[in-house]
């Protein structure tokens, strides 16, 4: 027993001491090695902030920037704006480059190492005025990512990661400012869209409302926000000519769209953008485009003329109801079908009840809740007729449902109409002169009866245990079970 506990405690100390020499290896070897690692020298030396020129030169191009006050700017090969942020990119990919490896002696072959032809060789220059050492890329190593370097005519090779061999791999149109229109939203006061010999205004009358012209009509607040967010968001894919001697070649002399934004105090400061006729680039499709106030012709994506070619009617209000939800007292639903509508009553602020459930019949708070919603957002999303002086065109003669709304002291707040007639949905507000085409989704969640707002019925058309040998079902009717079991959202 004692010769046991004997071996025990030997080997216990034996497995200290490895512990301890292991120890005291990383503390003396692996630690400052790590610590070493984490202190690479960075390859320019350089503080990114005090860059302010580079000049990429490749063996097929060359591709000079410069830093000013009103930011980066490309000098060759053409003078143009530089595109801010991908600039930067570049200039931080430089900055944060740091030596993995140095090879000690330079090589007499310096082709092997893809340091003869350097892609690129960068020259930077700084705020001192001082230029750095030129930096020559070369190839990558066959293995381990990285990339040979060459600072001026120093007598040793660098390695670095790959990645600075991509990140400095650039097109003149890589760093080119894109952007065609800069403007905030809020500063917006008119949007002019010219085409087709016609003009569509977008005119701003508060902080949140807006009117189309001609006939100064409400518009929708998300449509415009959502055509100045397009607007805004355009960007040019390729740049064909920077000074063009005929813009009748790119359809510019007449454009098929103009769109021009009023911006500043009373909309004093104007920006206009042209856009032309289709092309392509290589095998890409484009339109041509231009600033109203300078020469540039851009290639934009070829959807861009749809996108922003909007009419009166893309921007109106097509609010089918307006009300405020609060004043609601009573809904009613009369359906065509003589189906069971529902009929729902609110008193105070929150409580609602489906007359004729019958007793115990516990009402779908959440249901009726989301039905009020869906009436007071139902929006058209279209015209198709205005104004509407025979309605048998559109099935609203006799329509499918008949959706009548008033307050908590039992006035009119209005009845709103909806129909499926030849396979589309229609919608309108009885004694309106707007006959709206609705989306199918819109019109379904209007389509209700009582069983979708009461606790433990089955609402239409959902699915039930069906028996172990049911009947053939019976030929199916166009219209049957239109919009029916939409409790599912």
């Amino acid at each position: 027993m004692a010769a046991e506990i004997g071996v025990s405690w030997s080997r216990i100390l034996v497995l200290l001491v490895l512990v301890a020499g292991l120890g005291t290896y990383l503390w003396v070897y692996e630690v400052p090695k790590a610590r070493e690692e984490g202190k690479k020298a960075k390859l320019l030396g350089v503080d990114k902030d005090a860059i302010t020129g580079i000049d990429l030169v490749f063996p097929d191009r060359e591709i000079e920037l410069k830093k000013g006050d009103q930011g980066w700017r490309i000098v060759k090969p053409v003078d143009a704006p530089a595109d801010d942020p991908a600039v930067k990119g570049v200039v931080n990919t430089l900055a944060d480059a740091e030596v993995q490896r140095t090879l000690d002696e330079a090589p007499q072959d310096l082709a092997a190492f893809g340091l003869d032809k350097p892609n690129p060789l960068v020259k930077i220059t700084v705020k001192s005025g001082a230029e750095p050492p030129p930096i020559a890329v070369g190839k990558n190593t066959a293995i381990g990512g990285k990339s040979y370097v060459r600072k001026g005519d120093e007598p040793k090779l660098y390695l670095t990661t790959s990645s600075l061999q991509y990140a400095l791999n650039k097109q003149a149109k890589d760093l080119r400012d894109k952007q065609l229109v800069n403007f905030q939203d809020d500063d917006v006061q008119r949007v002019d869209i010219t085409g087709d010999g016609k003009t569509t205004t977008l005119a701003r009358k508060g902080k949140d409302a807006w009117v189309v012209e001609p006939g100064d009509l409400p518009a929708d607040l998300t449509e415009v926000r959502s055509y100045l967010s397009t607007l805004r968001s355009t960007r040019a894919s390729e740049f064909p000519d920077d000074a063009p001697a005929d813009l009748g070649k790119y359809g510019l002399d007449q454009p098929k769209l103009t769109v021009t934004i009023a911006t500043g105090k009373d909309g004093a400061e104007t920006q206009s953008l042209l856009l032309g006729s289709e092309g392509t680039q290589g095998t890409q499709k484009l339109v041509y485009a231009k600033r109203a106030s300078q020469p540039t012709v851009y290639g934009v994506g070829d959807w861009t003329t749809r996108s922003l070619g909007k009419q009166t009617n893309d921007f109106r209000d097509k609010t089918v109801l307006a009300f405020d939800q609060a004043r609601v007292g009573r809904i009613t639903v009369e359906r065509k079908d003589g189906g069971p509508g529902p009929t729902l009553a609110r008193s105070g602020d929150t409580a609602w009840k489906v007359e004729g459930a019958g007793d115990g019949k516990k009402p779908k708070d959440t249901a009726i809740s989301r039905f009020v919603d869906d009436l007071h957002d139902l929006r058209g999303a279209s015209i198709a007729a205005e104004p509407a002086a025979d309605l048998a065109p559109f099935g609203l003669n006799a329509p499918d449902l008949r959706i009548t709304l008033t307050d908590k002291d039992g006035q009119a707040i209005g009845t709103i109409l909806g129909t499926k007639h030849d396979a589309k949905y229609y919608v309108m507000k009885a004694g309106g002169q707007t006959v709206y085409e609705a989306r199918d989704y819109m019109y379904t969640r209007l389509d209700k009866r009582s069983g979708d707002f009461v606790e433990g019925e089955t609402p239409a058309g959902a699915t039930t245990t069906m028996p172990a040998n049911p009947a053939p079902p019976p030929a199916a009717d166009e219209d049957a079970g239109e919009g029916e079991g939409e409790d599912e959202e």
